[in-house]
């Protein structure tokens, strides 16, 4: 919790009456690796934020495939509330990618929070500013013409992500196919390789 503070004061001047309703509201949770904290079975009407360790939303088709739709890393918020964005949202999963610390607190609380605080509002506005730009780089990522495009883009786009998601987190986040992804991973691998060399 105190990072959390930290990490706002840095951002917003956080009056003493703001960091006494989040402490008073706030609980840090801890998730074990591929722990879910949302499914169709449980409600999680919850506001987050990754104090540690990643967590990601994902939806699965009638098939059973899943397609991995945002990740959350440290500093970074998520929901357990239905959102007119998520497709689907009765399929809607929020599972941990590692071992993973956050701030949970009541979804209403929050919203009294921000009601009462012009500097959660504030707060809630860049994160969700944040969360949109994410998106919109994904949106780019996914309208590649190509696997190996998508491929180089994600890595382009998504440095600090991509280093720490396993091969099956990014197939199912930029949505490719098991063969395809390990044919664009060979490919990636040679040419990195024969550029170093040269």
């Amino acid at each position: 919790m105190n990072r959390f503070i930290s990490y706002i004061r840095h951002r917003i001047p956080l009056p003493a009456e703001a960091e006494a309703f989040l402490w008073q509201h706030g609980r840090v949770m801890a998730y074990d690796r591929l722990n879910h904290f949302l499914t169709p079975q449980v409600r999680a009407p919850y506001w987050c934020v990754v104090l540690e360790g990643m967590a990601y939303g994902y939806t699965l088709d009638k098939d059973g495939q899943r397609y991995i739709h945002w990740f959350a890393m440290e500093m970074q918020g998520f929901t357990g509330v239905r959102h007119l964005y998520t497709p689907n949202p009765g399929l809607h999963y929020v599972q941990f990618a590692e071992v993973s610390r956050i701030l949970r607190i009541p979804a209403l609380k929050m919203r009294e929070g921000k009601e009462r605080f012009p500097e959660l509002s504030e707060l809630l506005h860049v994160m969700k500013q944040q969360y949109i730009d994410r998106q919109d780089k994904l949106v780019e990522v996914l309208q590649q013409e190509s696997a190996y495009k998508r491929y180089t883009k994600f890595l382009a786009a998504f440095p600090a992500l991509a280093d720490r998601m396993t091969p099956d987190q990014t197939m199912d986040f930029i949505n490719i196919a098991r063969p395809t992804y390990y044919r664009v991973l060979k490919r990636y691998l040679d040419e990195r390789r024969r550029g170093k060399s040269i």
